[in-house]
C-alpha cells in the first residue's frame, strides 16, 4: 500500500515541472501569497529546478493574462463600445497596454497582511474587481477548479453506497431522501444518540400501522 501511495504521489507531485500549472496560479491569485510565497515554496521543494519552474510559471501566467485580455476586448466591441475598424485599432493600441499593466500592478503591490482563518478570498477579489477586472475573471475561473478529484469521485460513488443488492428496488425519491439525510448527519457538529429518538420513531411506526393497508 505504501508503494502504491508513493507511486501516486510521484505521478502528481514528484517533479515540480510536471505539476498542473493551475496549482501554481491558484497560489499567485491569493493576495496574501503572490509570487514571493510561490518562489519560496518552489525553491524549498524543488531547489534544483526552481529557476526553470518559476520562468515557466511567469511565462504561462502572462500568456493566460493576454488571452483573457484579448477576450475582454472582443466582449467590449460586441457590446457596442466600438464597431468600426478604426476604433478596433485604437482599442488594440491604447487599451491593450493598459490591461497588460494590470497584472504587473497586482504583482507589484505588497501582499495582503491577513492570516485570519475567516479571510474570504473570493470576497477580496469581488471588492477589488474595479481595480483588477481581468485578473478577477482569471481568479474566478482558476480558484473554482477543485484541487483534487476526490469530491467529484465521491459524488459519483454515492449511488453505490446507498443502493446495493438488498436495496435495489428503492424509488428515486427514497434514494434522494437517504442521500440528504446522510449529508445532514455528517454535517452535524453534535454527536447523534439514536436512543434519544427511539420514542419518536416508535410513535411514527405506530401511526403508520394504523393506516389501512388498502390506502
Amino acid at each position: 500500500m505504501t508503494s502504491e501511495m508513493r507511486e501516486k504521489y510521484n505521478k502528481y507531485w514528484g517533479e515540480g515541472n510536471k505539476i498542473n500549472m493551475l496549482v501554481y496560479l491558484a497560489v499567485i491569485f491569493d493576495p496574501r501569497c503572490k509570487m514571493s510565497f510561490l518562489d519560496f515554496g518552489v525553491n524549498l521543494f524543488f531547489p534544483n529546478i526552481a529557476n526553470d519552474i518559476m520562468k515557466m510559471i511567469d511565462k504561462d501566467l502572462h500568456c493566460l493574462f493576454n488571452e483573457y485580455s484579448s477576450n475582454a476586448g472582443k466582449i467590449e466591441l460586441f457590446e457596442g463600445r466600438s464597431s468600426s475598424s478604426t476604433n478596433l485599432c485604437n482599442l488594440m493600441e491604447i487599451d491593450q497596454p493598459e490591461m497588460k499593466s494590470e497584472l504587473d500592478r497586482y504583482l507589484g503591490e505588497d501582499e495582503e497582511v491577513n492570516n485570519s482563518s475567516s479571510f474570504d478570498l473570493l470576497l477580496w477579489w469581488k471588492m477589488n474587481s474595479p481595480r483588477f477586472p481581468i485578473l478577477t475573471q482569471m481568479a474566478r475561473d482558476v480558484i473554482a477548479i477543485p484541487i483534487s478529484t476526490v469530491v467529484s469521485e465521491s459524488t459519483f460513488s454515492t449511488g453505490g453506497r446507498v443502493l446495493d443488492s438488498f436495496r435495489s428496488s428503492l424509488t428515486p425519491l427514497m434514494v434522494e431522501a437517504l442521500v440528504y439525510i446522510q449529508d445532514w448527519l455528517r454535517k452535524s457538529n453534535d454527536a447523534i444518540n439514536l436512543e434519544d429518538y427511539v420514542d419518536e420513531l416508535q410513535t411514527m411506526e405506530d401511526d403508520l400501522s394504523k393506516i389501512p393497508k388498502d390506502q
